[in-house]
């Protein structure tokens, strides 16, 4: 699955992986072009490729490991 697939949701969803804050996971609102608009879970604003390749994780998704 591609992030391109998940919808805009005013709350995020939950993205887990390593983030420079240390927060645990990342909350995607919404694609803007080629990337997307997150927030890591302490604020920082995240912005990933839409081609990036997730996976279900726990509550969420989380980035394919290759």
């Amino acid at each position: 699955m591609k992030l391109y697939d998940l919808k805009k949701t005013e709350e995020g969803t939950k993205i887990y992986t390593e983030c420079s804050d240390d927060s645990k996971y990342i909350n995607f609102f919404h694609i803007d072009g080629a990337y997307s608009y997150c927030e890591s879970e302490k604020g920082a604003v995240v912005h990933l490729s839409c081609e990036t390749e997730i996976e279900e994780y726990k509550d969420g998704y989380k980035i394919k490991e290759h």
